[in-house]
């Protein structure tokens, strides 16, 4: 496959929606801190935007992408929104400024596949790698605040985006049936036809910075019972499993749902 197929799905994903969006009160939460723009030092004739990247991860920040192609007028107003929001934050974000046309660039622009998006374009990329949100043409401060979301979104987000398929298995130490939920979890992506593609995840229910996020996927927060949760890309909820669950009900799930027809691993069960 394309690799370059797979991020121009996600950005038109994020521009106009879907299952992981940011709650206000999640925006809030994480800018409740103070932040402000990182600088980065790069060499001539390299890319700036790569730098950023991969000292937004090393440091385990978020990184909000300004693309532009022309300084136009509409792109002076929104460089002013974005510096104006940035430059209010610090140590847990970051941002660079990237010129489309910049051949230096080349290589990430294809990457994010934005080359023929509306112009300006802010992405935000969370920590784990996840893009969180895409913001075309114009944006307001408070819809960057809510590129924010929590560690066990974005950590499900980042999986998606890499085309596998999310076993998330909600559960602690006090959970009912968690180590039989754990272990069927574990087993599915032990199966060959489904390792490659599949990617499990484990998050406590009794985790505020989640809550939004639970309730978005229709979990109980306050949940007794271990949830297994299964998703498939773009971010779509295949089935809900409460209490044990085994190997053999994830497999029929799948099978009937994003594997129909025997298709598996990256490219194949996942939605094109």
């Amino acid at each position: 496959m394309n690799r370059r197929e797979p991020m121009r799905a996600i950005i038109t994903t994020l521009v106009v929606g879907g299952l992981f969006v940011a709650t206000q009160g999640m925006g809030q939460a994480q800018t409740s801190r103070r932040y402000s723009v990182a600088s980065r030092v790069v060499t001539p004739n390299s890319s700036q935007g790569q730098a950023a990247m991969d000292a937004a991860a090393r440091d385990g920040q978020y990184l909000f992408v300004f693309f532009w192609k022309a300084n136009d007028k509409q792109t002076q107003a929104m460089r002013g929104v974005f510096q104006s929001t940035l430059t209010q934050w610090s140590e847990s974000a970051s941002s660079v400024s990237i010129q489309i046309t910049d051949p230096n660039e080349k290589s990430l622009v294809a990457r994010f596949g934005v080359r023929r998006a509306p112009m300006p374009l802010v992405v935000a990329v969370a920590p784990s790698g996840a893009i969180t949100k895409a913001f075309p043409i114009r944006f307001t401060e408070q819809q960057l605040r809510q590129a924010f979301v929590s560690p066990g979104t974005a950590k499900c987000m980042k999986a998606l985006q890499d085309r596998k398929l999310v076993l998330l298995c909600i559960q602690n130490d006090k959970s009912e049936f968690r180590q039989i939920a754990l272990q069927g979890a574990q087993d599915f992506q032990a199966d060959a036809r489904y390792a490659k593609a599949t990617e499990v995840i484990t998050l406590d229910p009794e985790d505020q910075a989640e809550t939004a996020f639970l309730r978005n996927l229709k979990v109980d927060p306050y949940t007794s019972r271990a949830v297994t949760v299964l998703l498939a890309p773009p971010g779509k909820p295949i089935a809900s499993f409460i209490g044990a669950v085994t190997k053999e009900q994830i497999v029929a799930k799948v099978q009937a749902g994003p594997c129909a027809g025997g298709k598996c691993g990256p490219g194949g069960c996942c939605p094109k």
